[in-house]
């Protein structure tokens, strides 16, 4: 299918829209998917090379997520530990503000995606330039074929085939450094009802959004 010149020229699958020129001259990206009791994050750069791919979890909002003072800990902690990275991934959550029965889930998320946007970019004031950028669960979900209905269904059994498909394909779909892959393919095991959702998820939105924006 042929795109029409905004579609050519801007990836407008992320939210704010970025020229597809910057996103593609990227070095690297770091894809963070949160939850209730975790954020996750993947540093893949343009070569679809897996830098780096862990966990946080939250030791203060899951006690009492109506206090600021604990949301900025818990989540400066998190942002701590992220490694450098040219632009950063958030998921969007798909859920509605007007399910009341969600409504705490969806503030909690929302409190943190506002705090991750303005800890990740601090130069934004004087630059006014974004560095941090939101994709769509659906959007993802698309990419992989992994979509039931309208919602995107768990990603660690496709996630699980491609860190397979690193250690034995000479071409694989995403690649890890030699010295991680031993370690990614023990920590993906998974235990009892843990199965590294937020993780898989975001692996694979790190690499929906690079093969969008035209790295293969």
């Amino acid at each position: 299918m042929k795109l029409g010149r905004r579609e050519s020229t801007r990836a407008n699958f992320l939210k704010p829209e970025i020229s597809l020129q910057r996103l593609q001259a990227a070095g690297s990206i770091i894809s963070i998917v949160f939850g209730l009791k975790r954020l996750a994050w993947a540093h893949v750069d343009r070569t679809l090379t897996v830098r780096d791919w862990q966990q946080h979890e939250w030791s203060q909002v899951t006690k009492a997520r109506q206090h600021p003072d604990l949301y900025l800990a818990d989540v400066s902690s998190a942002v701590s530990r992220l490694p450098a990275a040219d632009i950063y991934i958030l998921e969007k959550s798909s859920l509605s503000a007007q399910n009341a029965a969600m409504f705490p889930v969806t503030l909690h998320l929302r409190v943190v995606e506002a705090m991750l946007f303005v800890l990740l970019n601090p130069d934004y004031a004087a630059e006014q330039e974004h560095r941090v950028f939101s994709v769509s669960r659906t959007t993802v979900g698309k990419h992989f074929d992994i979509m039931v209905g309208g919602t995107k269904t768990s990603g660690v059994d496709l996630v699980q085939r491609l860190v397979e498909e690193a250690s034995t394909r000479e071409q694989p779909r995403v690649r890890f450094t030699p010295e991680l892959i031993a370690h990614y393919k023990h920590r993906l095991h998974p235990h009892g009802q843990h199965r590294h959702e937020e993780m898989c998820d975001a692996l694979l939105q790190a690499i929906a959004v690079l093969e969008l924006a035209g790295h293969r």
